[in-house]
C-alpha cells in the first residue's frame, strides 16, 4: 500500500496547463529535481517559509519595476558573467539532500564580491561545510531546519570561512570540527563589511553592479522544482519552504532577477535561472549585502608582472598576473627589500612564485 503521509507533488501535466493559462512565461522540464520523490526536493529548501509575502508581491513588483537602476547611475542590466566579456562568477554547486542552501547563498556571494571587486579570474572556493556544520550548528541549526543568511554572515566576519579543500562539502549532518583541517586559520576569507538590504530593490541592484552579487531568500512554490528557462512566474503548485541563493544581475528591461541556485547544472538554465521582480517575496524574504572581503592565504603559482616602488622604503607592490597589486609587507624593510629582490628576479626568469597574501600585504614568500 503506498505512503500517502508525506507532501503530494504537482502534477506536471496541471503545470503546463498552468503555463498554458499563464502565456508560457517560462519553460519547464523533467529536471535532476523533478526526479526526486517530493520530500527529497523539500529537504533542499533551508529557510522557513514567509507565506505573508504573498500578500504584498503585487506592490513589491510595482516598487522593483518603479527602481529604475538607472535613476542611481547603474547600468540597465547587469550580469556579472558577462562583464567586458569576463565571467566573475563562481561555479554552479549541489547542496545535495541537506537544507544548507544558506551557506551556499552566503559562500557563492562572498566568492562574486572577492573576484569582482578586484577584477580577477582567480578561483575562490570556499567552504560551505564549515559555514552549515560547524558555524550552523553550533546554533542547532542541521539539514531539517536550515538557517539565515544574517547569521552566516555573522560568523564569516568575526571568524571567517577556510576553503573547501580544508573542509569538503558533502550533504548529510556531521560534527564539522572532527573534519576541518586544523591549518584553516592561515587559509581564510573573512567578511569584513555587509548590510541587510531586504525590501530595497534599488539598493539591491546598486550592490549587485557595484560588488557583484547579493544573497537573497524567497519562497519556494512546487512549480519552480521544474523550471528550466525563461523568467519564473509562480503559476501553480503549494509553498513547498523557503530557500537562498545567489543573485549575480537584474534587467530592467525583463523586469527580472538573475540568480545562482545550489542545486547543480542539471537543473533550470544550467544551474541558473531569472525570476520576476516582486516574485515569491524575493526582494522582502531576508536579502544581504556583502561589500568588503580580506583574503589571508597562500597564493601559488603566481607570474609576477610587475613591480613597483619609490622613495619610500614601505611603498613597495608587487602585480600577480591572476591576483593583481598587493602590497610587500613582512613587517621589516630589509626583509621587504630581499623579497622585491627575489621577486624581480622570478620576473626577469618568467618563474612563477609563491605570496602569502594578508589582508592585501604579503608578508612571506617562495620563489624557486
Amino acid at each position: 500500500m503506498a505512503d500517502n503521509s508525506g507532501p503530494r507533488p504537482l502534477e506536471l501535466k496541471t503545470l503546463t496547463a498552468a503555463l498554458e493559462a499563464a502565456g508560457q512565461p517560462w519553460e519547464m522540464a523533467y529536471t535532476s529535481i523533478t526526479a526526486l520523490e517530493e520530500s527529497e526536493r523539500v529537504i533542499r529548501l533551508g529557510v522557513p517559509p514567509r507565506p505573508e509575502l504573498q500578500e504584498t508581491a503585487a506592490a513589491d513588483a510595482a516598487a522593483a519595476i518603479a527602481a529604475k537602476a538607472e535613476n542611481i547611475g547603474a547600468p540597465a542590466a547587469f550580469d556579472v558573467r558577462k562583464v567586458g566579456g569576463v565571467s566573475y562568477d563562481s561555479p554552479v554547486k549541489d547542496q545535495g539532500g541537506c537544507g544548507s542552501c544558506v551557506a551556499f547563498g552566503t559562500a557563492g556571494a562572498t566568492e562574486v564580491v572577492f573576484r569582482y571587486t578586484r577584477r580577477t579570474t582567480m578561483p575562490v572556493d570556499l567552504s560551505e561545510a564549515q559555514l552549515f556544520y560547524i558555524y550552523a550548528r553550533s546554533e542547532g541549526r542541521n539539514c531539517g531546519n536550515g538557517w539565515w543568511p544574517e547569521r552566516a554572515l555573522t560568523h564569516a566576519k568575526a571568524t571567517g570561512v577556510t576553503f573547501e579543500n580544508y573542509y569538503p562539502y558533502t550533504a548529510g549532518d556531521q560534527d564539522g570540527n572532527t573534519k576541518i583541517n586544523a591549518d584553516w586559520p592561515n587559509q581564510l576569507v573573512k567578511v569584513t563589511d555587509w548590510a541587510t538590504i531586504s525590501g530595497n530593490a534599488l539598493q539591491m541592484k546598486q550592490d549587485i553592479s557595484t560588488y557583484g552579487a547579493v544573497t537573497a531568500c524567497f519562497n519556494v512554490f512546487q512549480d519552480f522544482f521544474s523550471y528550466r528557462t525563461g523568467v519564473y512566474k509562480h503559476v501553480a503548485g503549494n509553498l513547498a519552504g523557503g530557500h537562498c541563493v545567489v543573485l549575480i544581475g537584474y534587467d530592467d528591461a525583463q523586469q527580472c532577477w538573475i540568480a545562482r541556485n545550489s542545486w547543480g547544472a542539471g537543473w533550470g538554465d544550467s544551474g541558473y535561472f531569472r525570476i520576476g521582480y516582486g516574485e515569491c517575496g524575493i526582494e522582502s524574504y531576508q536579502t544581504c549585502a556583502v561589500r568588503g572581503v580580506a583574503l589571508t592565504a597562500w597564493l601559488p603559482n603566481q607570474l609576477v608582472t610587475a613591480l613597483w616602488s619609490n622613495e619610500s622604503d614601505a611603498n613597495l607592490w608587487v602585480h600577480g598576473a591572476q591576483r593583481g597589486w598587493l602590497h610587500l609587507d613582512s613587517g621589516s624593510p630589509v626583509t621587504s627589500h630581499a623579497m622585491a629582490s627575489e621577486l624581480a628576479a622570478a620576473k626577469a626568469l618568467g618563474r612563477q612564485v609563491g605570496l602569502y597574501e594578508n589582508n592585501g600585504s604579503v608578508t612571506q614568500i617562495y620563489a624557486w
